[in-house]
């Protein structure tokens, strides 16, 4: 009797598992995945295909590289990619703006192709298969747009891309996003979190008595 009674007491002292966190984004470690990624990619040969829009991009004229952005970003080629990601530090806002839709843009259009269409109901994305290209190395390019100035924009999109590329090692980021004074990033946060499963809030692990 006395033996059951203490594994009791034992177990209302040992505190509930806590779910295991993703371990928070290391850059250097995704700006070298960034750097394999765009290797792979053979994104110089686009400047003989598009000629005229990188053109635009080597413009002073921020109209000009903005036409640039939004031509390349029209081709929903992957391997825009690295000619659109500089744009993300332009001293022009616009630039910037355009820079982070357009990425947003080719990342959903990729990853929606992979849609789960059984689950009507939610947006389910199913992992790479042969052929695929994994968009996940473009977590060096989301976290680089988090730490840009809040324009209402910018974050919205970083945490779209959050959500359909299922990083859930953003989960605390997108719950900072939370307090954004922007209702576009406050909405784009929500749902990035509801895509890779955390809460809204963090639960702190409960106390021993």
């Amino acid at each position: 009797m006395y033996a059951k009674s203490l594994i009791v007491m034992l177990l209302i002292a040992l505190p509930a598992a806590v779910p295991a966190t993703a371990e928070p984004p290391d850059e250097s470690a995704l700006k070298q995945t960034y750097d394999a990624f765009v290797e792979l990619l053979d994104h110089r040969s686009l400047a003989e295909d598009y000629l005229g829009a990188v053109r635009n991009l080597d413009s002073p004229d921020s109209k000009m590289q903005t036409v640039g952005i939004k031509t390349l970003a029209a081709t929903d080629e992957v391997k825009v990619i690295p000619w659109i990601v500089p744009f993300l530090d332009s001293e022009d806002q616009h630039v910037r703006i355009h820079a982070g839709l357009s990425l947003n843009a080719i990342v959903a259009s990729h990853q929606l192709k992979r849609r789960d269409r059984s689950q009507s109901e939610k947006i389910v994305i199913l992992p790479p298969g042969p052929g695929d290209t994994d968009l996940k190395p473009m977590s060096w390019v989301i976290l680089k747009m988090l730490r840009l100035p809040d324009d209402g924009n910018t974050h919205a999109y970083a945490a779209n891309m959050i959500g359909y590329l299922s990083l859930e090692e953003y989960a605390t980021e997108l719950r900072g996003l939370l307090d954004s004074r922007h209702a576009a990033v406050t909405q784009a946060a929500r749902w990035a979190l509801e895509m890779i499963g955390a809460p809204l809030t963090s639960t702190p692990a409960p106390r021993c008595p």
